[in-house]
This record gives structure tokens, sequence and C-alpha cells, in this order.
């Protein structure tokens, strides 16, 4: 189905990104950390977990991932006080990240396919992607 197609490429390349860009930004040598795929099933269900070592989600940003528009690649900013959404970024999106569709929409596919998607995220280390 398209649409889990959809969902799996958006978060293969959301860990892609956050596992690229930590390696870069802490100038290691070598390759970086690899992700992890498990992939489980019965009859009736799969599921999926999708680990990498990116870095994770700061506590302060989690809330909005799930908002549409919402973008780490535009450079949102977010007030460390309150929580909300300050600024909305002035960098251009690219061919793969800025629109802030990726991760809303491939929750709301996955509901559609009668499933459902996690995050469960820690900060300065990386993010486990869960979808049932």
């Amino acid at each position: 189905p398209h649409y889990l197609f959809y969902i799996v490429a958006e978060l293969l390349k959301n860990s892609f990104r956050a596992v690229a860009e930590t390696h870069l930004a802490s100038g290691a040598t070598g390759n970086p950390e690899p992700l992890q795929i498990r992939v489980a099933c019965d009859e009736a269900q799969v599921a999926l977990l999708i680990m990498d070592r990116g870095g994770g989600i700061p506590f302060e940003r989690q809330p909005h991932v799930w908002s549409y528009m919402y973008s780490t690649a535009r450079g949102n900013q977010i007030c460390q006080e309150t929580g909300h959404m300050l600024d909305q970024g002035t960098a251009s999106p690219t061919p793969f990240s800025g629109y802030g569709v990726g991760l809303p929409l491939s929750r709301l596919y996955a509901e559609y396919l009668g499933g459902s998607l996690h995050l469960m995220s820690m900060p300065n280390f990386g993010t486990h992607a869960y979808l049932f």
C-alpha cells in the first residue's frame, strides 16, 4: 500500500537526517551509528520499530512534532519557558524536509489503516518510532 510506503519512508528519512546531523555536529570520524529496524508480525498484524541514535528530540519540542507546519528543518524556535512555538523559521524547505507535514500525515495514514504511530525519544540519545 502506498500509505504504508509513505509512513516508512518518512520515518527512515527523519532518522537518517537526525543521525547524519548528529554525526557531523560531533566531529566524529568514521561511520555514524546505524539505524536498527525490527519487524514482527502474526497472522493479523505487523509491527515495525525503527531505532536511531540521532540525538533524540528535546523535551520542549516533543509536543510539536505532531503539529502540521512544524519542522526542525526550517529552524522553528520554541520558547524554553512555555513550550510554545515562537517563530516558524526562515529556512527554505528541501525536497526531503521542511514542509511540516511528514509525521502528522504519517500518523493520520497509520490510523486510517487501523494502526497507530508512536514516538519515544530520549534527548541527547535517540528516538524509537513504533508503527503498529
